[in-house]
């Protein structure tokens, strides 16, 4: 179970509160923006058993596309739209 610090009320808990509370009640805590912060939180059994992650390659940053030429013409005229 984790311990966290409240961010506002809850379950008459003042902010400020440290509590334990269950992993499924800290998903929706955390998720309403209502953990301040996370005192202790316990490592999963599991997680300590596996082997570690290999690790993944950094992804290629996207080239930027090359900005249109201007062609000195009003955006009216180039999008073909007629000028009042």
């Amino acid at each position: 179970m984790p311990r966290i610090t409240l961010a506002s009320w809850h379950a008459g808990h003042q902010p400020g509160e440290d509590i334990d509370v269950s992993e499924e009640e800290y998903r929706h805590l955390k998720r309403d923006g209502r953990v301040a912060s996370v005192v202790d939180k316990p490592v999963d059994a599991g997680a300590e058993q596996s082997a570690p992650a290999e690790p993944q390659p950094e992804p290629e940053p996207e080239p930027e596309p090359e900005p249109e030429p201007e062609s000195g013409k009003p955006e009216a005229e180039r999008s073909g739209r007629k000028r009042r």
